[in-house]
């Protein structure tokens, strides 16, 4: 179990609650001219159009305004680009730092969680015009107290879909359940199921046949059931019908050619070197690689590749990654655990940096590849990890699938409508149409052209309201 060997397991954020002063808050109905709408479902833009939104609610968008509506003080866009919030489908809203604790004469692995830092988050997250996440995987406590805050307006951020503690085979205090040693996946699915959680998230360290019953399990409840697995392959996941797999990784031997499988096994070390050892080894034109594409793909499963985590794990030594002038955005509890323990790359030498970096341009081809595949994707950040900036780093996964040479209309359409089928949400999430949700984002200029653009952002507006006045971007 890669990441627990070498404490590089998955790192989150959470912080505590009260309400947000002077949020421009009312439910008169809103009207916009001269909007460029971002139409996600077509790549392309519906120029000079109007737009008015009812509360919480599109109650039109087109290019006449009917008579109805002409009686409102309707409001110049000039021009700017609207299209929908974003997505982020890996947003660990609610964990802390990782630390090492002495419980009973040993080292045990602990995250910390607070209400504090689920509220930062999710005011860095509207930031950058985030609207809804899938949170996956902390504490159930304070994952489901986000929610029940957010419902209870309390506190503003975005819309979420949690999982509570990942269900693993070993122990990590404040993430984890050990299904060995507490209880069986049953009960452990079933808790989660009865508190109100949305979503089961297994883990490395589960065996085959556990992650193979897990998934029954989760959806005999009803429950969509993702993964981040490692010697477990994604093709047995697959055909198991595992609803998504997070991170680009999937670092089973079992994915290897026969020789190269040999050599793995023989000479891997523990903990994240995988992450680049795994892909000196791939073939990604080899048989288990082609049955994989068609598992993927065949069985509908998504796959969210967080490559923002890894670039800034393989990129780790770099200025550009640990002096990146937005970590300022970061809760300084995290910023300073990363700086002071925990960290993807623990133990990493000079030449570990090298030889991951010479692999990232064969990471960028796999996500290029499930894309080539029909494999449907979405973007997701591992929010909580090392040096991923709540917010912002949707941004940084956007242009990395563009590096990949994934064409903008589709990373926008993973980042909105994609994402919102996936999460089942697409009824009143993803896209600007009559009836959806009012979550939106004002741009100066045209993503289409050039999805770094989508950081342009002059209003975001979430339920109708305009939140994003109060934050100094």
């Amino acid at each position: 179990m890669r990441f627990l060997e070498c404490i590089t397991t998955a790192v989150f954020l959470c912080s505590s609650y009260s309400g947000y002063a002077n949020q421009t808050s009312n439910y008169a109905i809103k009207s916009f001219s001269n909007a460029n709408i971002v139409d996600v479902n077509k790549g392309a833009i519906i120029e000079n159009s109007f737009l008015v939104l009812n509360g919480d609610t599109i109650e039109y968008v087109g290019q006449t305004l009917p008579k109805r509506y002409l009686h409102l003080d309707t409001l110049d866009a000039q021009g700017q680009y609207v299209m929908p919030g974003l997505i982020d489908t890996h947003a660990h809203i609610s964990l802390g730092e990782v630390t090492l604790k002495e419980t009973r004469g040993r080292l045990a692995i602990n995250a910390n969680s607070s209400d504090e830092l689920s509220k930062w988050n999710a005011k860095e997250l509207l930031r950058w015009g985030v609207t809804f996440i899938r949170n996956p995987g902390g504490s159930s406590i304070h994952n489901l107290r986000y929610k029940q805050e957010l419902a209870a307006g309390n506190i503003i951020g975005p819309k979420a879909l949690i999982a509570g503690e990942i269900i693993n085979r070993g122990e990590f205090d404040g993430l984890t359940i050990d299904i060995n040693k507490n209880m069986s996946l049953q009960t452990a699915i079933g808790q989660q199921k009865d508190a109100g959680i949305d979503i089961i998230k297994l883990y490395a360290g589960l065996s085959g046949q556990q992650v193979k019953e897990a998934i029954k399990i989760g959806h005999k409840f009803d429950m969509k059931v993702i993964g981040h697995l490692e010697e477990v392959s994604w093709t047995d996941a697959a055909n198991w019908q595992i609803d998504g797999l997070v991170h680009a990784m999937p670092i089973s031997s079992k994915l290897l050619p026969k020789e190269a499988k040999e050599q793995y096994e023989k000479h891997s070390r523990p903990g994240a070197f995988a992450h680049f050892e795994w892909y000196e080894s791939a073939d990604l034109n080899s048989k288990p690689m082609l049955e994989l594409y068609q598992a993927l793909r065949e069985n509908k499963v998504h796959v969210d590749p967080t490559l923002i985590a890894f670039k800034n794990s393989f990129y780790g030594d770099s200025q550009h990654v640990i002096g990146h002038p937005n970590l300022k955005h970061v809760h300084p509890e995290l910023l300073n655990n990363w700086k002071t323990f925990f960290t993807f790359n623990i133990g990493w030498k000079p030449e570990d940096f090298s030889r991951a970096r010479k692999v990232w341009p064969k990471v960028l081809s796999f996500v290029n590849r499930l894309y080539k595949e029909g494999v449907p994707l979405t973007i997701g950040t591992d929010l909580g990890n090392p040096w991923v900036i709540p917010g912002f780093s949707v941004h940084q996964e956007m242009q990395l699938f563009a590096d990949a040479g994934i064409p903008n209309s589709d990373i926008l359409r993973m980042a909105t409508i994609n994402a919102a089928e996936q999460l089942n949400i697409a009824e009143h999430h993803g896209s600007i149409e009559q009836g959806k949700a009012s979550n939106l984002l004002f741009l100066k200029n045209n993503p289409l052209e050039n999805i770094a653009n989508t950081k342009t952002i002059t209003k975001v507006f979430l339920a109708g309201n305009l939140v994003n006045e109060q934050f100094d971007q």
